[in-house]
């Protein structure tokens, strides 16, 4: 094994210990791999920063400036407020509708940014019915990963695969090239949550379990003595 490659799987060893402590940001974990790449040698600066100007950077970039957009624009919460209007209490149709939404949203916005316009809404929805916010909330996260298979947008790295083949001269992918698979595994994914995944979600109320106790320690609810410090 050469000196390149036990450098290499050093970093990366690193790299992979710091991502689950969690010891350090994700983002920071990144730079400090891209910087050890360039001090040892392996790349040159030059090629350590040229991912920057990359058009597939660019685009996920662009993506997220349109995320904001649709959020800070009120087309997100008028979306919501149709859902609101329309799921009925119904829980096989509220998974139906949510799962859609987000889906249809996610395909042409950041995921987690879909995920978080419409996770009001869906609270809002289980309070409505009463239902267990748990029984919602995993259909949502779910649609938001299905629905960004469906587009050139609709997750990073689709966009860098389409890049990866522009760069080696083959025809990039279009903007719906990924909807004749995409669209199908999402509507399975709809179809299996409605019919048998719900069976298998828990179903836990937080707002109920506070209830029932005297002194409604939310510290003891969430957990927060693990991750909360006082000074």
């Amino acid at each position: 094994m050469t000196p390149e490659i036990l450098t290499v799987l050093s970093i990366l060893l690193l790299a992979i210990i710091l991502f689950v402590s969690e010891k350090l940001r994700p983002d920071l974990v990144a730079l400090m791999v891209l910087v050890l790449l360039a001090l040892t040698g392996l790349v040159t600066p030059q090629d350590a920063i040229s991912g920057f100007s990359s058009p597939a950077v660019v685009t996920v970039w662009a993506v997220l400036i349109l995320s904001a957009a649709l959020a800070r624009s009120g087309v997100a919460n008028i979306v919501g407020q149709r859902l609101l209007m329309t799921a009925g209490s119904g829980e096989v149709r509220l998974i139906v509708m949510i799962m859609l939404t987000v889906g249809i949203l996610s395909a042409f916005m950041n995921n987690i940014g879909a995920t978080s316009l419409m996770l009001p809404v869906v609270i809002v929805l289980a309070r409505r019915t009463g239902r267990a916010p748990s029984k919602l909330l995993m259909p949502l996260a779910i649609a938001s990963l299905l629905g960004g298979l469906t587009t050139l947008i609709g997750t990073p790295p689709n966009i860098l695969i389409s890049d990866a083949l522009r760069q080696e001269g083959h025809l990039p992918f279009r903007m719906f090239d990924f909807a004749p698979t995409g669209v199908p595994v999402l509507v399975a994914g709809v179809a299996f949550m409605a019919l048998v995944g719900r069976r298998l979600l828990p179903d836990r109320d937080i707002a109920k379990e506070m209830a029932s106790k005297d002194d409604g320690n939310l510290g003891e609810t969430y957990g927060l003595k693990e991750r909360l410090f006082m000074l």
